[in-house]
């Protein structure tokens, strides 16, 4: 759905270039499996920018946001290192509210360091709550997982933001 839409724009900016949207991520992976992968599954794409999202998958299996948020900086700095634009996503709601507050704690420190380092930093977890402070139903099947009607949700923030970029590099 993103690859479809930035090449829409692209055609609408009357430019030649093209994009390709290369998703590396692995359903069930830790920040720490990220990191392992980055050097053979992202860096020989040679991207001009990359999306990180993740962190829910270190906390379902307990560790502590003060444990994932070192890989997350990792990820942007390998990210930097090979020329790239670090955008950094937030960690989605969930059914279970009290995990919410585990997973805004990471959020909250995400954001703080994306804010001091000037890093792109989105908002996703405030797109998919509802007034109980969890994963709105309407966006997930299961109350973890985004369904489609989620991503679609998504779609246009992240669209926005990869196109302030885009703009810059054309």
């Amino acid at each position: 759905m993103l690859e479809s839409s930035l090449r829409i724009k692209l055609r609408e900016l009357d430019t030649d270039k093209d994009i390709v949207v290369v998703n590396q991520g692995i359903d069930g992976d830790s920040t720490g499996g990220m990191l392992e992968r980055f050097n053979r599954s992202v860096a020989p794409e040679n991207p001009h920018i990359v999306l990180i999202w993740g962190g829910i998958n270190d906390l379902s299996t307990r560790s502590t946001p003060e444990d994932v948020l070192p890989n997350i900086i990792e990820l942007v700095e390998r990210t930097k290192t090979i020329g790239a634009i670090p955008i950094v996503l937030n960690v989605t709601p969930v059914e279970g509210v009290h995990f919410n507050e585990t997973i805004q704690k990471l959020n909250n420190m995400t954001e703080n360091f994306c804010t001091k380092n000037e890093i792109q930093y989105l908002d996703v977890f405030s797109e998919l709550v509802d007034e109980k402070g969890k994963l709105a139903e309407e966006y997930s099947n299961d109350g973890a997982h985004l369904s489609d009607r989620g991503y679609q949700k998504l779609i246009p923030l992240i669209f926005r933001t990869i196109m302030t970029h885009i703009e810059q590099l054309l």
